[in-house]
């Protein structure tokens, strides 16, 4: 985010819940503000969604991608 303010926050979240290709939003501490989990069918459909509808989102400093080669482990389960 090039800017913190609570407005613009707000609008950043309502823009990114309305696209359905954003399955899952993060607010996470670190170098990054946010980490979305986006899915498209191919690497060509993730690259027009990034710059044709995410680079639109007013007050996005920079992106930055990473892709998932293989699952290792995927669980949701807890044991206490």
């Amino acid at each position: 985010m090039k800017e913190h303010a609570k407005n613009v926050g707000g609008n950043f979240v309502k823009d990114i819940v309305a696209l359905p290709e954003i399955i899952e939003c993060y607010n996470i501490a670190g170098d990054c503000d946010f980490m979305l989990k986006i899915f498209e069918q191919d690497v060509a459909s993730y690259q027009d969604f990034v710059m044709n509808k995410l680079s639109t989102i007013e007050n996005i400093g920079n992106t930055n991608s990473i892709f998932v080669m293989g699952e290792i482990k995927h669980s949701t389960a807890l044991e206490f």
